[in-house]
């Protein structure tokens, strides 16, 4: 998990609403978050479905890294025992923790390329 795989996550995040600003937004989108950008006639239709299901992995790895980083404040300590991590909220914590990070690096793994493609089809 690098600050380029962040990038393309906030990338692949913000290309799906980008769509309603044309070829303009788009390419500055590749240049701004991937640092990319070519001069080739964009093909938003073959495109458009490789940005919905970028979207969607970006949207669930920002709200998995959000709620963990608020977990606490979502506490109420009235069935401790039931949660997952025990019964202190550090482990409840830790354990919520290698949850999301299990499933934040292959969704971390899965973006590379769709992002690469996608910039590439954008242009």
């Amino acid at each position: 998990m690098t600050i380029s795989d962040w990038k393309r996550a906030i990338y692949a995040l913000l290309v799906l609403p980008g769509y309603l600003g044309g070829a303009k937004v788009q390419r500055r989108l590749a240049r701004r978050w991937l640092g990319q950008g070519s001069r080739t006639r964009p093909r938003f239709a073959a495109a458009f479905g490789l940005s919905v299901v970028a979207f969607l992995l970006a949207l669930l790895l920002f709200y998995l890294v959000g709620r963990i980083a608020t977990y606490g404040f979502f506490w109420t300590g009235s069935d401790p025992g039931g949660t997952w991590g025990g019964p202190t909220l550090a482990g409840a914590w830790f354990v919520h923790f290698l949850v999301a990070l299990g499933m934040a690096i292959p969704i971390f793994l899965v973006l590379r390329p769709i992002t690469r493609l996608q910039a590439r089809l954008l242009g």
